[in-house]
């Protein structure tokens, strides 16, 4: 049956495949297209998870087909696999609308709802998010010649399941059925006959027939549809009696042992599936359910406006500390930091709350690029620090931070408008006094040396 099939190319118009964008902000992502031309060693492809629609060529070799679903995805418990995970485990984190190459740095369980969350980390960008599970995917390493899949957080190695319908068939098939006349019969009656599967037909008699005499005949009936054909291609180093672990696309794993006499390694296999069994190798899994409904929630985004956010989380520095000092005292780390933040030396970012340090920080950096200024440069640029650092601290302060910067700008204001009271009355009374010298010249001489020196007076 598998040389009268033919199977589509995993690459062909139509076919939904998995990219890397070429741009330095998505280094380390695959994302979603569909597959529009084919020309030889490029594929025109389109994304769908971006809002530019403009459709644009990528060598074929950089594009594979969608990963299965992880193994168990099939059951009640799409993540069963999350299981296996440890800390340094490569995975692939749903992140903008595509799958981030990560690496889960932490681990912790809920209290309550003992659910596991992941702290993963990019090793391209530095990037920091605390997941589920359900945002996660094993790191598929595609394996072209043998049509196979690796996950390599655990070493694991599956065949690809792949299924094919077979060629049509006709409609109708006709099956030879011989029965026995129970009478004798006359030219012209019909005898009623029932069939094995519970039907019925009649059969015209030809001719004057004796009791007991056997009839033939051929009765059409409705073939049945072709069942689907499930194969493999044979790995290399698969004898007789060996196991291949073979994978379908919802994610049910089947042990399939090899013939007495072994195909050839990169040859087509046929799986023979019972037919109560079939249902577990067809139709959507939670796990893709999961993924479609993450996936139509998601927006757009846009390839041209996505910029990594550049920081330090409270918890990179609650691990330098104790990696430097053996023990941290989380609750003075916070209000060092706070401080930090309140003072102007720290930006905390609303996002991603990473702390970002501010030029005070970075006086060092700074004096060193500022010497490669000229004198005008180097004020311009003073100020546009001054003025960006001030709006960057306005706009990430909120609530009672924000509160006690505008009352402590009021205090600010209030004050300045005391001392300029304070001067406006010196003038006042020092322009008074020199009106009326003639009459105070006696006195003069007793009187503080700041008020003589305002007044011209010699002391």
């Amino acid at each position: 049956v598998l040389d009268r099939v033919e199977t589509a190319p995993l690459v062909a118009v139509g076919a939904v495949v998995e990219v890397m964008p070429v741009e330095e902000s998505f280094r380390g992502s695959r994302y979603e297209a569909v597959v529009l031309e084919t020309d030889g060693g490029r594929t025109k492809i389109r994304f769908t998870s971006f809002t530019e629609e403009e459709a644009e060529w990528v060598p074929t070799n950089s594009l594979r087909p969608p990963p299965p679903t992880p193994p168990g995805g099939e059951g009640r418990n799409p993540n069963s696999w999350a299981a296996k995970l440890r800390v340094g485990s490569l995975v692939e984190m749903y992140a903008d609308g595509g799958w981030w190459d990560v690496l889960v740095g932490e681990m912790s369980t809920a209290r309550l709802t003992r659910e596991v969350s992941y702290l993963c980390r990019s090793p391209n960008s530095g990037d920091e998010h605390e997941v589920t599970a359900s945002y996660l995917r094993p790191r598929w390493e595609w394996r072209p010649a043998y049509s196979q899949w690796a996950t390599l957080h655990d070493g694991a190695v599956y065949s690809l399941l792949m299924t094919v319908q077979p060629p049509p068939v006709a409609d109708v098939a006709y099956i030879s059925v011989t029965v026995v006349a129970p009478r004798a019969m006359q030219k012209g009656e019909t005898l009623r006959c029932a069939l094995p599967n519970g039907s019925f037909f009649q059969l015209p008699i030809s001719g004057n027939i004796a009791a007991g005499t056997p009839l033939s005949c051929k009765v059409p009936q409705k073939a049945p549809p072709p069942q689907p054909v499930r194969f493999l291609i044979v790995p290399p180093g698969m004898g007789y009696g060996a196991k291949v672990t073979a994978l379908s696309p919802n994610g049910h794993v089947a042990h399939v042992g090899v013939p007495p006499a072994p195909p050839p390694p990169g040859s087509r296999m046929a799986v023979p599936v019972p037919q109560e069994q079939a249902a577990r190798f067809e139709g959507p899994t939670a796990y893709e359910r999961l993924q479609q409904q993450r996936r139509s929630a998601g927006q757009l985004i846009s390839r041209k406006a996505r910029n990594h956010e550049y920081g330090v989380s409270f918890r990179q520095i609650e691990q330098y500390i104790l990696a430097r000092f053996g023990v941290c005292a989380t609750s003075r780390l916070m209000g060092a930091l706070s401080a930090a933040v309140r003072a102007g030396r720290l930006v905390r970012t609303a996002q991603s709350k990473l702390f970002v340090p501010t030029g005070s920080m970075l006086s060092v950096q700074a004096a060193l690029e500022m010497e490669k200024l000229s004198e005008e440069q180097r004020v311009s640029a003073v100020a546009e620090e001054r003025r960006n650092r001030k709006l960057a601290k306005q706009a990430m302060l909120t609530g009672r931070a924000r509160r006690r910067q505008e009352l402590e700008q009021q205090r600010h204001r209030h004050n300045a408008r005391v001392r300029a009271a304070g001067v406006l009355g010196e003038q006042r009374r020092n322009a008074f006094l020199l009106t009326q010298m003639q009459l105070l010249e006696p006195f003069m001489k007793g009187a503080r040396r700041s008020l003589q020196a305002a007044l011209g007076v010699a002391p």
